[in-house]
């Protein structure tokens, strides 16, 4: 279509089950959206997104040669690739596509106020019509994929996803920053559901990973210099003071966890008869643990996990639980008596409550603690005395163990921060990274060509840690067996002209799409598109106002705000 012609549009409102129509009157938006200027078709249907809704897209796009589509309906999020894809086969181009959200930002959150969220419905969808004429069509654009991956991180995440890709004909380059491959499972000696040790499990895959032809290891390493996109990464890994060069395609940062020292909990580190539940297990593996001389047990859970404030941490470690479970039950065959001691008890995973059972089955004594009164410890004359208060039975019991194993939260690893600005990636509350979205992208990140596997995104046990890395490895071999990706169109640009080459849009960038080059005696920003997410921030921070967003330019958001504050008279639609 030429700038001389005029746009012809077709709405189409979701009923969206319930969830749209139990509040908004969507027959009323439809009929009201079918007068508004250049509207040539107005419709609702029950589900746009289910097959009929998206067929009668493509009929009424030929019927009625419809040059721009409006949807109103759920989140872009969920369904904006859905409907690109519908018009393109119906011989549009995807980003003559407008989406209105009338589920999550009107009938969610105002369906106590039906006839208030229906005139909502109708402004949103007057507005979206009105920039719907001022869209744009964009080239599509793709950029080749390098076929080799880099894996950062040998633990059993990092492990599983570099054999993943190997075995399916692509190069891997895995880091590791300790000397040996392997990370916290293999120092294990009791894992659950399985009753295997953390060697019998992991050491066929640091076999197998150091052996395969395909995978070149770097131990006692790490990622010095990180640069690129998608498909088209530069990086550099250092080992000792030598420099090794790779062109990569994809990445999975799989960097595990660090359990937590309990400096200052329950009295840790002022004898070494009091230690931690990882200490314990790596300690058990080295055959450190002389059973005959010990008869009393206790156990500690959710040391630094669970609470408030700068001394601890505030998300539940998940694995505590199960894992004390697992080794009060393999220790109460060696020893007398085993306490556990526990201000709350999940053992959610598949058959974890099996362990539990057997636990208690075994006669080990479960008591729990207020979570305002811990434990208080005493050390005397090299013995442990342990007073607190049981809250089932409302009375004060003491314990003289001559064990007393902490189970100490998953916290995030040392060098995060580093790792977290070398790829761009964002950190949860917990410390973590975020996944790109936590449902419907949970390995991808907002790093295009990024993911993240195992205890990276979140406290995790081996099990979904393994299933992680070979969901996160799917995600790289589907982008190096393309041999190209498309990148997405709507990035911003640069006028040369207005470009002062201040350097603004450099700093404000948290991509890193843009720097500034000298052309012609002439210094200006530029973008690099595969590295641009649309975001937005340069456009806003510009002084010169040299930058320019495709599909969000400033005549499509004026005629926006032009529509919701001075709508156009109804004209019977452009039929």
């Amino acid at each position: 279509m030429t700038e001389t012609e005029t746009p012809r549009i077709g709405v189409f409102v979701c009923h969206c089950g319930h969830n749209i129509a139990g509040v908004v009157d969507v027959k009323k938006v439809a009929e009201i959206a079918s007068n508004l200027p250049n509207v040539v078709f107005s419709t609702d249907e029950m589900f746009m997104c289910a097959d009929a809704g998206q067929q009668l897209i493509r009929d009424k796009i030929k019927e009625h040669n419809l040059t721009r589509v409006v949807v109103a309906s759920c989140s872009p999020r969920m369904h904006e690739p859905t409907f690109r894809k519908v018009v393109e086969e119906a011989g549009m181009n995807r980003y003559l596509f407008e989406q209105v959200n009338l589920r999550e930002h009107v009938s969610w959150c105002h369906m106590r106020e039906p006839e208030a969220a229906t005139e909502k419905a109708i402004d949103l969808v007057r507005m979206s019509v009105a920039r719907a004429g001022k869209l744009e069509e964009l080239p599509i654009k793709a950029v080749k994929v390098t076929p080799r991956t880099l894996v950062v991180g040998g633990g059993v995440a990092g492990l599983r996803s570099a054999l993943d890709i190997a075995d399916r004909g692509f190069e891997v380059v895995l880091v590791e920053k300790k000397p040996k491959l392997g990370g916290n499972t293999i120092k294990w000696s009791h894992l659950y559901p399985t009753g295997e040790d953390g060697e019998a499990i992991v050491g066929p895959l640091v076999e197998k990973v150091q052996k395969h032809k395909n995978i070149t290891v770097h131990t006692d390493s790490k990622v010095s210099e990180f640069d690129g996109y998608i498909g088209n990464f530069d990086v550099t890994v250092k080992t000792g003071e030598d420099l090794t060069k790779y062109e990569i395609g994809t990445v999975i940062v799989a960097t595990g966890f660090d359990p937590f020292e309990p400096a200052g909990y329950y009295g840790y580190g002022v004898s070494n008869k009091i230690m931690t539940l990882a200490q314990y297990e790596e300690k058990k593996v080295a055959g450190k643990i002389d059973f005959d001389k010990i008869k009393k047990i206790a156990f500690i859970g959710c040391v630094g996990s669970r609470e408030p404030g700068k001394k601890g941490h505030e998300h539940c470690s998940r694995y505590c639980c199960t894992a004390v479970a697992s080794a009060s039950a393999d220790a109460k065959d060696k020893v007398d008596d085993i306490v556990v001691l526990y201000q709350d008890i999940r053992t959610y995973g598949k058959n974890h409550e099996e362990l539990h059972r057997l636990a208690r089955e075994k006669f080990v004594i479960y008591s729990k603690f207020p979570e305002d009164k811990k434990p208080e410890i005493e050390v005397k004359e090299g013995r442990i005395h342990i007073n607190w208060h049981d809250t089932l039975s409302d009375e004060e019991l003491s314990f003289e163990p001559d064990l007393l194993i902490l189970a100490s939260a998953m916290i995030p690893p040392d060098g995060i921060d580093e790792i977290s600005k070398m790829f761009s990636l964002t950190r949860s509350a917990d410390g973590f990274f975020n996944p790109e979205h936590v449902k419907l992208a949970p390995l991808t990140t907002h790093t295009a060509g990024v993911m993240i596997a195992g205890a990276a995104h979140s406290a995790k046990t081996a099990a979904e840690s393994i299933i992680d890395a070979s969901g996160a490895a799917a995600k790289a071999v589907g982008l190096m067996a393309q041999g190209e990706v498309e990148i997405e169109s709507t990035v911003s640009y640069v006028l040369p002209d207005l470009c002062s080459a201040c350097h603004t849009c450099v700093t404000a960038c948290p991509y890193g799409a843009l720097e500034v080059i000298t052309e012609n005696d002439k210094e200006y920003a530029i973008v690099t598109e595969a590295k641009c997410h649309g975001c937005g921030t340069c456009a806003a921070a510009c002084p010169s106002g040299a930058i320019v967003m495709r599909h969000s330019t400033d005549e499509q958001i004026i005629t926006m705000v032009e529509a919701y504050l001075c709508p156009a008279p109804e004209t019977g639609g452009g039929a």
